[in-house]
């Protein structure tokens, strides 16, 4: 709300903003700028709505923290009932912060204590593979997913690469719902347009913060730059999942979109690859169902993109839900590939943390190592599950 810059925000102004965008409710993030604490005041607990938008019936405001380390990658957590939690930042050169402890695993236990829902923000940008560049902006994501700790990833504008790292997750049935906060800073002349990614979930009439977290948490969502998706299997949304007997069976795939900026791609994918190239029609508005035999367990979602458009603020239209899982027996969706995928992240990331020379202690440098380690041997074991 308030992040530099020379204009001061408000409450009021914010939920101004939002509803001028057709907005239901803000997720506004508390954060350091350097060694400023911005909003902090803004922040109250429980966990809840925020008192400002009790006033308003349009748009609901809800304060979260925004975890913000630049070794390890940027964090939220919503829904904090107790505190905000300090120090906001690690890695910080030539700062009394430096070390890379506390790590991210540290502090999302802490969130996570508190009830928070967590996810790993603006994580990726652009179409190249994040192991063959500098791991992207959340370099420690597979980590934490590994150790059971992320409930989200969020997309803060259209990124292809993202979507290749989600789905090496989604291969090995990691529950990380996709969402999107394009991270506007409203008190900066020249910023992201407020809602110019979107996260909808599925929760419900009422216009309230809580359904609408607990529906991210059950991972009923979908992330949006402008297409808006619809996606079931047998009757059921993302973040559902379907049990089959062990032999399979036919499961009905019905997909609809609709979108302001036309969109050229809409696609169905399974288990990492192309299921169903969707035709397209206009690109403005579309219907599919089939049904198809589905005899191995499987994950699905809808994904649409198009080309760039005058009509958003985004490189391009770019939207997918979260996955439906099709369960058949006792079968595990698992990819080995996928495994070995992120093996390979943890030891690059390992490397760079070896080389970083601002430890405070051996001692701090090996607990957070024997993260790398554990999360390291979730996908070692993963590898060699069937």
């Amino acid at each position: 709300m308030n992040y530099g810059g020379n204009l001061h925000n408000t409450q009021q102004n914010l939920l101004d903003m939002a509803h001028a965008e057709g907005l239901s409710l803000v997720m506004d993030l508390v954060a350091n700028k350097d060694n400023r604490i911005l909003d902090y005041d803004s922040w109250v607990p429980g966990g809840g709505e925020h008192p400002a938008s009790l006033r308003d019936s349009r748009t609901k405001l809800h304060f979260g923290e925004e975890y913000r380390p630049p070794f390890y990658g940027h964090m939220f957590f919503i829904g904090l009932k107790d505190h905000l939690i300090s120090p906001f930042t690690t890695g910080y050169e030539g700062t009394a912060i430096e070390s890379l402890y506390p790590s991210n695993t540290d502090m999302l236990r802490k969130a996570r204590a508190q009830g928070a829902l967590t996810a790993y923000v603006h994580a990726y940008y652009g179409d190249a593979d994040p192991l063959t560049t500098t791991l992207g902006i959340a370099r420690a994501f597979p980590v934490d997913a590994a150790l059971g700790l992320v409930d989200c990833l969020e997309w803060s504008g259209s990124s292809r690469s993202e979507s290749l790292v989600w789905h090496h997750a989604l291969n090995n049935d990691f529950k990380v719902a996709p969402v999107g906060g394009e991270d506007s800073i409203t008190s900066l002349h020249h910023t992201k347009l407020i809602g110019s990614v979107r996260t909808y979930a599925l929760s419900g009439a009422q216009l309230k913060v809580e359904p609408w977290i607990a529906a991210l948490r059950k991972g009923n969502t979908f992330f949006t730059t402008g297409p808006l998706l619809e996606f079931r299997v047998n009757g059921k949304n993302p973040g559902d999942t379907i049990q089959l007997g062990a032999a399979g069976g036919t499961v009905t795939l019905e997909a609809k979109m609709h979108s302001i900026a036309p969109v050229s791609k809409l696609r169905i994918y399974r288990n990492g690859v192309v299921f169903r190239e969707v035709p397209a029609g206009d690109g403005r508005e579309v219907a599919f169902k089939e049904e198809v035999r589905v005899t191995e367990s499987s994950w699905f979602t809808l994904y649409a993109e198009g080309p760039a458009s005058e009509f958003l603020d985004a490189e391009f239209p770019q939207a997918e839900t979260n996955a439906i899982r099709v369960y058949t027996g006792e079968r595990k969706i698992r990819n080995a590939e996928s495994a070995r995928y992120f093996i390979r992240w943890i030891e690059k990331l390992r490397a760079s943390a070896l080389e970083w020379p601002w430890w405070r202690s051996e001692k701090e440098k090996s607990h957070v190592l024997a993260q790398f380690a554990e999360a390291k041997a979730v996908y070692e074991k993963l590898a060699v599950e069937k």
